[in-house]
């Protein structure tokens, strides 16, 4: 993702072997997250080798580098090496410490955490892009820095390099950096929910944290859940199938189709066995910037899958890891590009030159398709008779707040989902704690739940809507919650047999 100061080539070393630059310190005074007290560099990282990953928790190129840290970690793990998160803040919400421990704890981050809300530390380091990857040597000195999204191939050939050579100068310490991650107390039923569904009387909730999907009625009783808890990508019945950070839903032709997110894959459930099979994708993560002729959807390598909609005869993705926005043809059994040139951007216009930024949500009414486009804070709508996109609300990638009032000067902050009824769109809007409403006649932007404090809402991922009733998956509360579309009193559905 684009960082305010603009970014580099994917790929290219801003600081490069033979340079002589020393590490920076880190500076007294900030908030350290996952270890026991501040790490310095001329006490931590003295004889280690140490990668410094530059993150934001919004940004889905972020989360992509995330399982490869964890497997480079878990490869050295008994070296003297160490991994450490600087967390530089895009959005206002990612300032908060709090919200970035929930973040750790979402996506199982086992390193230490520096926040670095101000960008100080960004800017002692000459970083550029989110994510960045900056690697020291056991001797203190920065080797390279990495924009982009890293492979775990040549990560690991570089780490095992510097390693290398520390032992062979004689100056590499004991052992691996003595860290203990933060404890995770949740024992709750649901953890992180993402998205939710309700359609036929029933409601479908992304177990996202527990890398599995509930089945339960409007009330709450779960009628059976599908996934056996850990994260994999295994078929099968119920107990024995996988997801890894499931997300969106959708209902049709006798099953429950599932953005599994992690997998970079579309699975489907059946509604009368529940039986888990792949659909699409091939379980690698595809290249960004994908633009090709549809194809074999078991073919065809996907990035993130977010969101789905069904769109009689298309299951439609929002494929927030490239940018765009795909469709499935059931009947032709083909998989391509519906639009997006795959550049994060906010650009309106035909399907084949419009851009989004991080597509996340979506909610079909008629002709129309709403999106929401996150990292933009935007709500979109794809004409799909007319081939045309157009912007409800939002502006650029770095236009954000919380302003209701006229569509075209409200502000959103990083919407995750939206739902539709009755001339309503009804909008996640996640990093400012609330759920607002857009009429479509009006064109007039209000807050429908939710006063901005954590205590009502926190980060809610999805929003769906049924006869009158809205269900919101409450995130990091770990909760369902219903309410009426008018307003008034959101009330938690207690899940349960």
């Amino acid at each position: 993702m684009v960082g305010p100061g603009g970014v580099g080539p994917p790929g290219a070393a801003l600081v490069t072997a033979g340079q002589n630059v020393r590490c920076p310190e880190f500076l007294p005074g900030f908030t350290w997250l996952n270890c026991r007290r501040p790490l310095t560099v001329a006490e931590d990282l003295r004889g280690r080798v140490a990668v410094l990953d530059f993150w934001t928790y919004c940004c889905i190129n972020c989360i992509h580098v995330l399982p490869v840290l964890g497997r480079i970690e878990e490869r050295f793990r008994s070296a003297p090496f160490a991994v450490i998160g600087v967390h530089s803040a895009k959005f206002l919400t990612e300032k908060d410490p709090e919200n970035i421990r929930r973040a750790i704890q979402r996506y199982g981050i086992a390193h230490p955490v520096v926040v670095d809300s101000d960008h100080d530390i960004w800017e002692r380091f000459a970083v550029r892009a989110w994510p960045t990857l900056v690697l020291v040597d056991a001797e203190g000195y920065v080797r390279e820095t990495l924009p982009g999204e890293a492979e775990e191939g040549p990560l690991a050939e570089r780490v095992a390099s510097l390693l290398a050579e520390g032992r062979a100068k004689g100056v590499l310490a004991d052992g691996p950096l003595d860290v203990a991650p933060d404890p995770d107390a949740d024992r709750t039923f649901l953890r992180f929910p993402g998205k939710i569904l309700a359609e036929e009387g029933k409601l479908w909730i992304a177990d996202s944290g527990h890398n599995r999907i509930v089945e339960a009625d409007l009330e709450g009783r779960v009628k059976a859940i599908v996934g056996e808890g850990g994260a994999g990508a295994h078929d099968g019945p119920p107990a024995q199938a996988s997801f890894a950070d499931p997300q969106g839903m959708a209902v049709a032709r006798g099953a429950l189709f599932v953005a599994d997110r992690g997998n970079h894959l579309i699975r489907s459930v059946g509604l009368a066995d529940h039986r888990v099979t792949t659909l699409a994708g091939t379980g690698a993560k595809g290249e960004g910037h994908q633009r090709f002729e549809a194809g074999a959807p078991r073919t065809i390598p996907l990035r993130s899958p977010w969101a789905l909609s069904w769109v009689d005869p298309y299951l439609v993705v929002a494929m927030a890891g490239s940018h765009q926005i795909w469709a499935y043809d059931t009947e032709e059994d083909r998989l391509g590009v519906l639009a997006g040139t795959g550049r994060e951007d906010h650009v309106d216009g035909a399907f084949a030159e419009a851009a989004f930024a991080q597509p996340s949500g979506l909610a079909h009414a008629g002709r129309l398709l709403f999106i929401a486009d996150s990292e933009i804070s935007s709500v979109r709508a794809l004409d799909l008779e007319e081939g045309i996109v157009r912007t409800l609300v939002g502006r650029g990638l770095f236009d954000f707040g919380d302003r209701d009032g006229r569509a075209e000067m409200a502000l959103l902050q990083h919407p995750l989902d939206v739902a539709c009824e009755g001339g309503t769109v009804y909008v996640a809007d996640s990093y400012n704690h609330k759920i607002k409403a857009i009429d479509l006649r009006a064109m007039q932007v209000r807050t429908l739940y939710g006063d901005g404090a954590r205590e009502a809402l926190d980060e809610p991922g999805g929003v769906a809507v049924l006869e009158g009733k809205i269900f919101i998956a409450d995130t990091n509360h770990h909760r369902i919650l219903r309410g009426d579309v008018r307003g008034g009193t959101l009330e938690e559905i207690r899940l349960g047999s």
